[in-house]
């Protein structure tokens, strides 16, 4: 956190970590002050970059999408200009796009209705990025946890 945030930012933040949508009216009780300081603090901490956007979780099972997969990518060496990120960006059901680091290049979070499905966006589209040497796919069982951006992390103490 920088400087220019404070114990009830902090509180604020967390409160909107663990539920966007709550009202002004609900954070003030909860952090002991009125509503238009709230609303002024929520502003301050929008507008320094603080908090970036508010999100919606869907339900994936409810919208014919059960199937979490994760596929590791490698990429030919020297790509020639050639942006494998933006390619595989445009890949459909990518949840997260990652670059990282070690035998893979890129990591992405993958929802597809099956297995045919996700084949299908492995073969005809993943493959098909002219530079893309590998791909290995891990296919979840179970979903034990899935947090919000940051939600493992303790907001009310200063950094």
């Amino acid at each position: 956190m920088s400087s220019r945030t404070d114990g009830k930012d902090r509180e604020i933040l967390s409160i909107l970590l663990t539920e966007a949508a709550t009202s002004k009216a609900d954070i003030a009780r909860k952090v002991g002050l009125a509503a238009s300081a709230i609303s002024e603090r929520v502003r301050r901490l929008e507008s320094s970059g603080h908090i970036k956007r508010y999100e919606t979780r869907l339900d994936c099972r409810a919208l014919g999408k059960p199937l979490l997969a994760f596929v590791f990518v490698t990429e030919a060496k020297p790509t020639h200009g050639f942006d494998t990120g933006q390619a595989l960006s445009q890949v459909t059901g990518i949840e997260e796009l990652h670059k990282i680091a070690g035998d893979d290049c890129y990591l992405l979070k993958v929802r597809a209705a099956d297995t045919d499905e996700l084949n299908t966006v492995i073969e005809e589209q993943i493959n098909r990025i002219e530079t893309v040497t590998g791909v290995r796919t891990t296919i979840v069982l179970k979903s034990i946890a899935e947090m919000p951006p940051m939600s493992g992390h303790d907001l009310s103490k200063e950094d």
